[in-house]
């Protein structure tokens, strides 16, 4: 394995990291020479993405979290502490879609769901991480929010509306706490090939400039600028990586 060096012996912790966006930015980030805490439910595939990123000669753990919860997120984050000594980067990635479900068939039960993963699940770890990087005066939040935080149609009523909050979150948190060391920025993926997204037949494939979907890779490449120092100087931004397809929007 070649150390870039751009995260060097940074921790960074990345929620949704048995799958997806998360495994990908994962693998970069340690690539990248950081220390890596791949937080999810899934043990096994945790486990093999931890084996996978040390056989390359990174550094590794996984951390057995659900989100939602405050009381594993805070035993979880203690974890990290404990083994890697502190949080550098936190990469929200954990999220779900709602099957483009309008507000006639979504239920409340549903809609709950979808919040509490996709937006309390992202406040709960970030409340978690803060203190310690204000301390330090230095610390990288990313969150990962979707077209469907600037429009409609990337999913139904409860997956829109979670994603539009997290374009509020980024910039309150950029607002709040930039000036105490905290860079944080929102990646908007547009439609990426994940397990999220292999059983929805989208229509936006045909309307891409691009003309296909992205890769996990593709958006991992852009969290890990977002991590480095070569993004310092962005506060509450949000990145678009969608193929174009919301230019023609």
């Amino acid at each position: 394995m070649t150390n870039l060096g751009e995260l060097q012996d940074r921790v960074a912790v990345i929620t949704g990291g048995t799958s997806g966006l998360g495994e990908a930015s994962a693998k970069a980030f340690a690539k990248e020479g950081a220390k890596v805490a791949v937080v999810g439910r899934n043990s096994e595939h945790g486990q093999q993405i931890v084996k996978e990123i040390t056989a390359d000669n990174g550094k590794a753990i996984f951390i057995e979290m659900d989100v939602t919860k405050g009381d594993e997120v805070k035993t979880g984050i203690q974890k990290v502490v404990d083994e890697l000594g502190t949080v550098d980067i936190l990469l929200n990635s954990a999220g779900i879609h709602d099957g483009y479900k309008d507000v006639t068939q979504a239920d409340e039960e549903s809609f709950d769901k979808i919040w509490e993963v996709n937006v309390t699940g992202v406040f709960l770890i970030t409340k978690e991480v803060v203190p310690m990087m204000v301390e330090k005066e230095k610390g990288t939040v990313i969150t990962i929010g979707s077209q469907g935080s600037f429009v409609a149609g990337p999913g139904g009523i409860a997956y829109v509306t979670s994603k539009h909050a997290l374009v509020g979150f980024n910039k309150q948190l950029a607002f709040e706490f930039g000036a105490k060391g905290i860079k944080a920025n929102l990646i908007a993926p547009g439609f990426i090939a994940t397990p999220m997204t292999e059983d929805i037949d989208d229509p936006r494939l045909k309307d891409i400039p691009a003309q296909r979907a992205g890769t996990p890779a593709e958006v991992a490449s852009v969290a890990v600028f977002l991590a480095s120092d070569e993004s310092n100087y962005m506060q509450g931004s949000e990145v678009t990586i969608d193929g174009g397809w919301t230019i023609g929007r």
